[in-house]
């Protein structure tokens, strides 16, 4: 997996979460956004994205460098969910995990998101 393609809500989100939380990038709030929807037992909705307006990132940058991981997380959560795990299913499971999360963050309060945010930086040093 080369890019994620982001739809213009999940852009719109990002601005909004970097506002409220003052992280610099993307990639960071779009890295714990998967992991939340990850640790979520239900499967994401399936949605039909529209991407215009929308925004690109590298699937690499995304993952901080740790793309087998995060890619073998997705692998093992399409196994569990009884999906074969293909290039394409992975590539989708990425997109709705991603934009699930964003929505998750975005709903959280203030206090509570930072905190969330700072522990799970301080996790990843």
């Amino acid at each position: 997996m080369d890019r994620l393609r982001l739809s213009a809500t999940a852009r719109n989100q990002l601005v909004a979460l970097k506002r409220r939380t003052g992280f610099e990038h993307n990639n960071v709030l779009c890295r714990h956004a998967l992991c939340l929807s990850l640790a979520n037992a239900s499967t994401p909705p399936d949605e039909d994205f529209n991407f215009a307006g929308g925004i690109e990132i590298e699937w690499r940058v995304l993952t901080g460098g740790q793309d087998a991981l995060y890619y073998n997380l997705l692998m093992v959560r399409l196994l569990e969910e009884g999906i074969a795990p293909i290039e394409d299913a992975v590539r989708k499971a990425a997109l709705m995990h991603v934009h699930r999360g964003l929505s998750y963050l975005m709903s959280r309060q203030e206090k509570d998101l930072l905190g969330e945010l700072a522990s799970a930086v301080v996790l990843v040093r």
